[in-house]
């Protein structure tokens, strides 16, 4: 469904009308029985859906869609659940004996209102009252003091369990970035539960470190890997390198400058751009390219140096042009944006990506 349809107003808002023993609903132009075990569920793929005004006070929603913060927390119990299991069985019977004490805090004040309520007589002269409310006050700090304590203790729980928030954040960042990919291909769509089961797989790696910081990277190298390889294996060859490039924008934005990735993709495009003179060397499909290029970089396309032909003409005319970047200006430029003037100058895009990705994983592996 992709909203609340008009004829079920009523039965929404329990508009019952009575006939002798029984009770029904008008439902369009037919009036049916009402059972009071009657309940509806509406259901929809949707996960914004629109409700108007009207529907809103009479319906109940409940969204079942994976957020990153639910899914961080999920992620964040395994892996504590695997590493620190003494600190999530700790953390339970905290969270219990809490709830107990909230209990009996709450039975006692219930306890005290009535002992007031049904009380005869003077109340400041009956001893038995006093001294069971003395008691009920007694019990009651009693309480409030366990539960100051275990909100401590909690607290330091929660200190050692953030420890290895890092890795629960990267792990959730991966799901949303694969999921992406259902926007590029329909049949590329992967579940919770087969993440789920590729990250506890990742957590049973062999402890090579007993350092908290030093495992959590262990893992997250490991998780990162089994992730890309489990879902290039489910790819079409030719969007293997798209995955590659999109799963390490998604990961590592921070090496991305602001508009590089929206020109690489063509979502910054050019309008009429004035005829313009380009270097010999650039072939005149390209010339396009390079004005947005330039239009868009001005200060990088003037650092370049990209009149000087033989400073590039190697490059120009290698297989691995990757290789061939002079070496004053690659120290100038990001990895990202050797990609990327490599695709605007040549429209070459496998070599040096793969080189890219490669030389990312590596570094933060």
């Amino acid at each position: 469904m992709d909203g609340v349809e008009p004829v079920l107003y009523p039965l929404l808002r329990r508009e019952l009308i009575a006939q002798g023993p029984r009770y029904v609903v008008q439902i369009g132009d037919k009036v049916i029985d009402y059972n009071e075990d009657f309940r509806l569920f509406l259901a929809t793929r949707n996960p914004t859906p629109f409700l108007p005004p009207d529907a809103i006070s009479v319906v109940t929603e409940v969204n079942f869609t994976t957020t990153r913060a639910g899914l961080r927390g999920q992620l964040l119990a395994l892996t504590i659940q695997q590493e620190k299991p003494e600190l999530e069985t700790e953390k339970t019977r905290l969270l219990q004996q809490e709830e107990d004490k909230k209990i009996q805090l709450a039975q006692l004040e219930e306890s005290l209102l009535e002992t007031l309520a049904t009380a005869q007589g003077n109340i400041l002269e009956n001893r038995e009252l006093i001294e069971s409310l003395n008691q009920t006050k007694a019990s009651s700090a009693l309480i409030q003091e366990s539960l100051l304590e275990s909100h401590r203790l909690q607290a330091s729980l929660d200190q050692e369990r953030d420890a290895y928030l890092p890795l629960a954040e990267s792990a959730s960042k991966m799901y949303f970035v694969i999921t992406d990919l259902s926007k590029i291909n329909n049949m590329y769509r992967f579940s919770l539960a087969s993440f789920l089961r590729l990250f506890q797989r990742a957590l049973q790696a062999k402890k090579e470190a007993e350092i908290t910081d030093a495992r959590i990277a262990a893992l997250e190298a490991s998780l990162k890997n089994m992730v890309y390889e489990y879902v290039c294996r489910s790819l079409f060859k030719a969007d293997q390198l798209m995955f590659a490039m999109h799963f390490v924008k998604g990961m590592y934005p921070e090496l991305f400058q602001e508009s590089e990735w929206d020109v690489f993709t063509g979502s910054i495009v050019g309008e009429m751009f004035k005829k313009e003179e380009f270097p010999s060397w650039i072939d005149q499909e390209r010339h396009g390219a390079m004005a947005i290029f330039k239009t868009t970089f001005p200060a990088l396309y003037q650092s370049l140096c990209l009149s000087d032909s033989d400073l590039w003409l190697s490059f120009s005319q290698s297989s691995q042009c990757e290789q061939e970047i002079p070496s004053s200006i690659a120290k100038k430029i990001t990895r990202f944006q050797q990609v990327r003037h490599t695709h605007f100058c040549l429209n070459r895009l496998s070599p040096i990506s793969i080189f890219f990705c490669k030389a990312v994983f590596n570094e933060h592996s």
